[in-house]
């Protein structure tokens, strides 16, 4: 993700080499990547990183809710830690007015008033097995039957898992395809779904400097909270329970008070979710020109609309305070990884090695399936923006209409009513996010602006007729089309919308219902059977000639001694670095560390973002670090080092090289937002708390002592 000035004499082999990028396989630390681990200053043997007969550091390492998230073991009984970001939802659930631990935080200051959190579960991972030869048998014989289909993978697994003789009721395995089919790993796991709240600052320490700070540096974020994790008496897994106990186990992080300093070595062990750094050029184009621009342009008017009216009203802010967030989080990631892709030049760079590949039929081929699409991308990606992720409430009445299509596929039943599984579904699940955890003034705002651009910008040859006759009949006015829509709709009328469904409905008096009628007029469908039949008529299938691609580069990279490593795909990775400075334009230099000073200095009562609780600055401005302060008598906040991290690393351990945890990361800077595409060695860092500040706010502010005692601190 770090930037470099390429020049003649830079070669690919520096690049690939040198840099020390990637998002390694935690099984597969060869003698090679050892050897460079250990030339930064790794302390540790791989097998003391990962182990699969005995105890090692990936045994404290947890992926979040499937991988949304990374977290980390920190006490014998069970404490985990990670982002506040990633418990961000977690704790808006939990708040309302009378106790908003949002805006006030939340300690639990005895095992007892810890919060179980519904849905939540940490992932561990036990062994990785590689399964690559059976894996390609069976997938040869499975071609012989047919298509592929959507759960290629899946049927994979499960001929792979009774090849095996492993029962899927006493083990949890996952299959992973690495670039593209070249290599398969079995994955054997072990999920916890009891998971409480233990604590968490209030968002003023968490999200600090919020938005405007997003994706910057200097950034002075306590952006951590703790969960415990639970089993059953038995020392098994287990849904929650009151009868569960705290999750036992030796294997769990030291925790360093000792600090660090400018050139000390760093590793992050966590799940990345998705990089596309072995997909062409011609892709890397079409994210330039076509969805990134949409993206960006779209998802900030969206957060606009939302933001009126949150400034304006309290209780519109804490239901919003959550989706407003993650629309943020990466609202202006669009528009920096295409400033990067400019800037870097990855498109030349990747073209400059696809010409070493000389494949050109195949390179010829994919350029002709980008151009071919490019009109009906941009115009599906507007649609998808505004239609799909635009107001909720058309994603709900989309979900109605999905279910009511699935009732017809089935023929067990011609009416809607509760009595019907589904209908009795759909209301229960759907009720409290349409009506008690949104707004219609919000809604219909949203509305508004999304539809308006949606009109504006998308070409009139994609409307369907439908919508075509409902904007002639309203004389292209979005407000009267809005108010027909929010003023008779069942899903913008709590009463309305319980009366409909308390009621025997034919399927086709819900499909007239304006709301569900609009996105069955202008949706996704009509433009993936253009792609198709553009698919068809040129016999080009994308997803082989991607796969031939990968397979190319990869033979070519090997043969040259490069060193190589999969996408990262949501399994564990290690990644290695180096506490640093950035110095990322022409005369501005910023330093690695930054400190409670920034803190105050950045205070701004009026500005919701830089604002902080009353009893939070005297305790600043005391100066109390106690053990936790710098040399020079400051607290240290945040730090950068050039870690190669990406989505999904949110609340990894940053470890120094004993092993011991040093941080949590969170974030990256602006000029490693093309790191998704290309890994710049220059200016990629990634941006981590320092674990001295949450320790010294669970200590000094929440006045939760006993949390340290569980920890072995070095």
């Amino acid at each position: 993700m770090k930037r470099f000035y390429i020049t003649l004499f830079i070669s690919l082999f520096f690049t690939y080499i040198h840099a020390d990028e990637g998002m390694w396989l935690v099984n597969d630390i060869n003698s090679r990547l050892f050897a460079q681990m250990k030339k930064r200053g790794l302390a540790l043997t791989p097998e003391q990183i990962y182990n699969p007969n005995g105890n090692s550091i990936k045994d404290a390492i947890v992926a979040i809710d499937g991988g949304s998230c990374s977290g980390s073991v920190i006490s014998a009984n069970g404490l985990m830690i990670t982002n506040h970001h990633c418990a961000y939802g977690d704790i808006h659930a939990l708040s309302t007015s009378e106790k908003n631990y949002l805006e006030d935080g939340f300690w639990a200051m005895t095992q007892e008033k810890e919060i179980p959190i519904k849905g939540k579960s940490v992932t561990f991972l036990k062994k990785v097995v590689d399964v690559t030869s059976d894996a390609k048998a069976i997938m040869d014989s499975l071609d012989q039957l047919g298509p592929r289909g959507l759960f290629f993978t899946n049927r994979i697994e499960r001929a792979l898992t009774q090849k095996y003789g492993i029962d899927p009721k006493q083990e949890e395995v996952s299959l992973a395809s690495m670039w593209r089919g070249n290599k398969f790993y079995l994955y054997f796991i072990e999920t916890f779904e009891d998971v409480r709240l233990v604590g968490a600052p209030p968002v003023s320490i968490g999200a600090y400097g919020g938005e405007q700070d997003n994706w910057g540096w200097p950034q002075h974020k306590g952006d951590f909270a703790i969960y415990r994790i639970y089993m059953s008496p038995e020392g098994k897994p287990a849904k929650y329970s009151p009868d569960n106990i705290p999750y036992s186990t030796s294997n769990f992080l030291k925790v360093s008070s000792k600090g660090i300093k400018e050139g000390d070595f760093t590793m992050i062990l966590g799940y990345p979710g998705r990089i596309n750094r072995y997909v062409p050029s011609a892709e890397v184009q079409e994210k330039y020109e076509v969805l990134n621009p949409v993206i960006s342009t779209v998802r900030r008017l969206k957060l606009e609309a939302i933001k009126n009216k949150m400034d304006s009203d309290g209780e519109i802010r804490l239901k919003y305070q959550d989706k407003y967030f993650s629309i943020s989080n990466y609202c202006d990631y669009a528009k920096w990884e295409n400033i990067c892709i400019r800037k870097q030049d990855v498109v030349g760079i990747r073209q400059k090695e696809e010409a070493e590949l000389k494949v050109y039929n195949l390179l010829d081929d994919i350029s002709d399936y980008y151009a071919s699409i490019k009109e009906i991308v941009r115009n599906k990606e507007i649609v998808r923006e505004t239609m799909v992720r635009g107001s909720e409430w058309l994603l709900y009445a989309q979900r109605l209409s999905s279910m009511i299509s699935g009732l017809k596929r089935k023929g067990e039943h011609e009416t809607l009513d509760m009595s019907v599984p589904e209908v009795a579904g759909f209301v229960k699940t759907n009720y409290k996010a349409i009506f008690l955890e949104a707004d219609p003034q919000v809604e219909k705002e949203v509305f508004i602006t999304m539809f308006t651009y949606l009109i504006n910008n998308v070409d009139e040859k994609y409307f369907s007729e439908e919508l075509r006759a409902s904007l002639q009949k309203y004389n292209r006015n979005i407000s009267a089309y809005a108010d027909h829509i929010f003023q008779n709709s069942f899903m913008a009328n709590p009463t309305r919308f319980m009366r409909f469904f308390t009621s025997t409905r034919t399927f086709e008096e819900a499909l007239s219902d304006p709301m569900v009628e609009l996105v069955a007029y202008q949706n996704l469908t009509w433009f993936n059977q253009q792609e198709n039949a553009i698919n068809e008529k040129s016999g080009l299938s994308i997803s082989n000639l991607k796969a031939k691609y990968v397979t190319a580069l990869y033979e070519m990279r090997q043969s040259k001694g490069l060193a190589v490593y999969p996408d990262a795909n949501s399994t564990m990775r290690i990644t290695y670095g180096t506490v640093g400075p950035l110095k990322p334009a022409d005369a501005i230099f910023y330093d690695w560390l930054s400190t409670s000073a920034g803190i105050l200095e950045k205070y701004d009562p009026d500005d919701y973002e830089f604002n902080l609780k009353a009893d939070y600055i005297p305790l600043l401005e005391s100066r109390n670090w106690g053990r936790w302060g710098t040399s020079k008598g400051e607290l240290p906040i945040n730090f950068l080092s050039d870690n190669d991290i990406t989505g999904g690393n949110s609340g990894s351990a940053v470890l120094n090289a004993k092993g011991e945890l040093i941080g949590l990361a969170f974030d990256g800077n602006r000029d490693s937002m093309g790191g998704d595409l290309f890994f710049d060695p220059i200016k990629n860092k990634s941006v981590s708390v320092d674990i001295r500040y949450a320790l010294w706010v669970i200590e000094k502010y929440a006045k939760a002592d006993y949390l340290l005692k569980e920890m072995s601190i070095q």
